[in-house]
């Protein structure tokens, strides 16, 4: 993008729209210390607690008008409890309705492995710092059946069931003995759900994750009048996003299509897989790795359709529509590069790839991209822009820069503009404060 393009997308300011939705940077601020800590005044919504290991948190959104960013700081002084761990920035894992999934994580000791031979050159060779973590860690009490697996944090979402039920899943594909082309294709569905609603307000956590492995069923939109199990002969699964929709999580591949469970029926959830109406040619050459940053899944109408915004060869955005009632998919449109260029001169619509596709929430003809000037993997901090299109007439209603590259070094955004040009990322859509019933 050149300067004078950059320059006037700047000053093409998002238009005035009521709002009752915003977009969620996934990026979290941690701000320990009070001074860099956002006031109530410009960070109102707040919430307060103690962690499992009994240090105090403080987390504070600063809401933004979409096309705007909104954020969320946090103030987790008490995180790593062991000061000899280095603490990294939390993350936002989902959200949905009045609920907000953030983790915090720490970077693991860093240690060399080099093969030598007596005599040592370095003392105590023998007392590496592998042996000191598993004395200092210990075997788990006798008297606990635990069993220990790596959490699969892109296959991780929230739900919400009114105002006082929510359940934490994650979902693990397991797909038997190969050898056997007439296996079932299974799921792993891990979940920690609330109890039931107490007396005078709110919900407990019992603590307690439940697992069970369950067939992946076809749903009978697809596949005729009753579900079927899918076998690993013409499946194949990884998780680009996890999207909450009404009453039901929702685990998209941006290839395949979207698998609907129900995490509050009992007495074990249930998975169906909804595809995708065509298998689309454009989407096989883009790599795996990449094809999340060309589509994107949206829950609108209150969660009674699903909006999916898939992108393709040649600058070509295809919009299809999932109505819950029928899981019948209909097709919205598809636009090409010429279609958009051929209104939006360069200073209002940049001539770039369009990334991370994300539907207006109250008006789902509208979609907001993000774009870079640079794909480069060797550039550290790189410039991008949030653009605004209206869909039904082609035409950008803003382009405003969203992080600014090496101009934001020794700012307090400068982790954000790291992070985001390293591992560019979806914004969250969130309701956060619409359910709360907080006002501006």
């Amino acid at each position: 993008m050149s300067s004078a393009a950059a320059a006037a997308a700047n000053n093409l300011a998002p238009p005035k729209w009521e709002w009752n939705w915003v977009m969620l940077e996934r990026f979290v601020f941690r701000r320990d210390d009070d001074e860099s800590f956002p006031d109530e005044s410009k960070a109102p919504m707040r919430a307060s607690g103690t962690t499992s290991w009994g240090a105090p948190f403080l987390v504070a959104f600063k809401l933004a008008d979409p096309p705007a960013i909104s954020r969320l700081y946090a103030q987790l002084s008490g995180f790593p409890p062991d000061p000899s761990k280095q603490a990294t920035s939390l993350d936002i894992l989902a959200t949905h309705r009045h609920l907000a999934l953030f983790r915090p994580q720490q970077q693991p000791c860093l240690f060399l492995l080099t093969q030598t031979t007596p005599p040592f050159t370095l003392p105590h060779m023998d007392d590496t710092l592998i042996c000191r973590r598993r004395r200092l860690l210990g075997p788990p009490p006798p008297d606990h059946d635990w069993r220990r697996r790596v959490m699969t944090i892109a296959s991780m979402g929230v739900l919400s069931r009114g105002e006082r039920e929510f359940a934490v899943a994650e979902v693990k594909f397991f797909y038997g003995r190969r050898t056997l082309r007439s296996d079932k294709v299974y799921a792993d569905i891990f979940w920690l759900r609330s109890s039931s609603p107490v007396p005078g307000g709110g919900a407990i956590v019992d603590g307690q994750w439940k697992s069970a492995r369950v067939p992946v069923l076809a749903s009978s939109s697809s596949s005729g009048d009753k579900s079927h199990p899918i076998t690993w002969q013409d499946f194949s699964w990884q998780t680009d996003t996890v999207v909450p929709v009404h009453n039901r999580l929702c685990w998209v591949n941006n290839y395949r299509g979207i698998l609907f469970c129900d995490l509050f029926q009992e007495p074990t959830p249930t998975l169906s897989l909804v595809r995708f109406p065509s298998t689309d040619d454009d989407v096989r050459t883009i790599p795996a790795s990449c094809r999340r940053l060309y589509c994107g899944a949206s829950a609108i109408d209150a969660g009674r359709a699903l909006k999916f915004v898939r992108g393709g060869r040649g600058f070509t955005i295809t919009c299809q529509t999932l109505v819950l009632d029928t899981m019948v998919w209909s097709k919205d449109y598809t636009v090409t590069s010429d279609e958009l260029w051929s209104v939006n001169p360069p200073e209002h619509l940049p001539r770039s790839i369009l990334m991370f596709p994300q539907v207006k929430v109250d008006r789902p003809h509208i979609l907001h991209f993000l774009i870079t000037d640079d794909f480069s993997r060797y550039v550290v901090m790189k410039k991008m822009w949030v653009v605004t299109i209206d869909m039904d007439t082609r035409v950008a209603h803003s382009c405003f820069q969203y992080i600014n590259g090496r101009e934001d070094t020794g700012t307090e955004d400068a982790d954000l503009t790291q992070q985001k040009s390293m591992c560019p990322d979806s914004f969250l859509p969130c309701e956060l404060f619409k359910s709360l019933h907080i006002s501006r």
